[in-house]
């Protein structure tokens, strides 16, 4: 088997909100085929130009898609005579999504996305079921709370680790210039006995 192409489980990226959340989804994908449970068998081939960033790609039951890299991260295309308009911006867990009909925030996970915005359009996998929706949104706040809770005992540990570093010097340098200060004391009286010793009568 080629190594582009893949046996996996996924679940349909457009879920039906009444039945498919939660059903799995059995996909091949090959370079010009692709076969589904949920989308059955079309075949597919595309073309780019990376150095200009454009790129077309036809699929037998989406027909033509145009598209064309704006600047990194941002792309725009053409399908079915829609135009499409997808930017991505970010590094790390947060993301800026850009879209025709505006801007959202989302956070990303082993277990999906969340969509702080449009909480309805997060995502939720595992063991390869995906789910979208009023569930992914629920079961990703579960994440998000699990996810918080542990970084807060971890921040909280780490704080009070260094709180008690800090107390610690604070007494430890106390400490030195208490001792410091009554050795000096100490030294000046014994200087002063000292000289009132040694002067003639």
């Amino acid at each position: 088997m080629d190594k582009n192409e893949k046996f996996s489980k996924k679940s349909s990226s457009k879920a039906s909100k009444n039945t498919s959340e939660g059903i799995k989804r059995i996909e091949y994908r090959g370079d010009y085929v692709r076969i589904s449970r949920t989308g059955g068998v079309a075949g597919r081939a595309s073309v780019s130009n990376k150095k200009i960033g454009m790129g077309a790609t036809v699929n037998t039951k989406h027909g033509l898609r145009i598209h064309k890299r704006l600047w990194n991260g941002a792309r725009v295309g053409f399908q079915k005579g829609r135009f499409q308009f997808i930017g991505r911006y970010g590094k790390g867990p947060l993301k800026i999504n850009q879209s025709k009909k505006g801007f959202s925030l989302s956070t990303s996970n082993s277990f999906g996305s969340y969509n702080f915005f449009k909480p309805q359009y997060s995502s939720f996998k595992m063991g390869g079921y995906h789910v979208r929706g009023q569930t992914a949104q629920t079961l990703q706040g579960i994440v998000l709370l699990v996810i918080g809770t542990f970084n807060l005992i971890i921040f909280s540990a780490q704080e009070l680790y260094l709180m008690a570093w800090l107390i610690a010097q604070i007494i430890l340098f106390s400490a030195r210039i208490s001792w410091a200060i009554m050795v000096f004391i100490k030294n000046l009286i014994q200087g002063f006995i000292q000289g009132f010793r040694e002067v003639p009568d």
